[in-house]
């Protein structure tokens, strides 16, 4: 065993990205249980409007095996076939189980009029989104909840603007709730983290994993790139989190959200454009064809 090696356990948004920025003088072992990263954004678009677009990739994890059991103090991955394996630090990238919210989705889209909120207000991004897509598709369309206060009264209000102009009403209250992702069955909670994403000595937690963080892949990335180069001793500074998300209207155009309120911070950018739309579908095929790595997207 090796004294210094670096284990990453799980191999989606979060995960990928902190073994892509891992330096190549580190032992590092990726562990996850298929050779496929899903890309979400891409599978929505998939999913409602039956389109021909690749929305998953192959990957090469060090080791394809489901994990049973994870050790966090000694810091042992046990896997299914009884293999265990010890690093010196512990990433823990595992996700979160999203099996019911794409269930209700899949209910949702074959109906005519929907009333859409969400369980988890800071899974609405995923519910407006899912509003205009619908939408789109001339369906009679309400939604009830917040619309992204948490983000700052210039997001909500322009959000406001487009759910108006594209005729989704605001309701009082909502039949088709998507309902929370749950947490991974193999630690059975979501964690909490300090400023540098650690949960505690030498175990770092990123991605849908962490406790009272939005289930966002664009966030998932930036924390896999930055305990990546945390550990690879590039950086020593604390990690920023910062809301991004680019929300298609369905009409056009599409609203580019950036804000960091929710942590609070006072930085909140709302932008909205044809150019937009365009670059939603490019980030689609961007992390297709890059296997899941942030690479110069970590900069915009």
């Amino acid at each position: 065993m090796e004294a210094k090696k670096i284990l990453i356990v799980g191999a989606g948004y979060a995960g990928l990205n902190a073994y892509y920025e891992l330096g190549k003088h580190l032992d590092k072992t990726l562990i996850a249980d298929k050779a496929q990263f899903i890309f979400y954004t891409a599978y929505l678009q998939k999913l409602i409007f039956n389109k021909s677009i690749q929305y998953a990739t192959n990957i090469k994890p060090t080791i394809i095996n489901k994990v049973k059991e994870i050790d966090l103090e000694r810091k042992i991955v046990k896997i299914e076939n009884g293999t265990e394996i010890q690093g010196h630090k512990l990433i823990l990238a595992l996700g979160c189980k999203r099996e019911s919210q794409l269930d209700i989705i899949r209910k949702i889209i074959e109906k005519d009029r929907v009333s859409i909120s969400v369980e988890n207000y800071l899974d609405e991004y995923l519910g407006i989104q899912l509003a205009f897509y619908l939408r789109k598709l001339n369906k009679e369309v309400s939604y009830y909840g917040p619309v992204l206060k948490w983000l700052g009264e210039k997001v909500s209000s322009k959000v406001l603007e487009f759910l108006e102009k594209n005729g989704i009403r605001l309701s009082e209250k909502s039949d088709d709730i998507i309902p929370a992702c749950e947490p991974n069955e193999v630690i059975g909670d979501f964690l909490p983290v300090n400023d540098k994403l650690e949960y505690k000595n030498g175990v770092f937690v990123i991605g849908d994993m962490i406790k009272n963080y939005p289930k966002l892949g664009e966030l998932a990335m930036r924390e896999g790139v930055y305990v990546g180069r945390l550990l690879s001793k590039k950086i020593n500074e604390s990690f920023r989190p910062i809301f991004i998300n680019i929300i298609d209207t369905g009409k056009g155009e599409a609203i580019h959200i950036r804000s960091n309120i929710l942590w609070n911070g006072n930085f909140e950018s709302v932008k909205v454009s044809k150019i937009r739309v365009i670059m939603k579908r490019f980030i689609e095929r961007y992390y297709i064809i890059r296997k899941g790595k942030m690479g110069v997207l970590y900069k915009l």
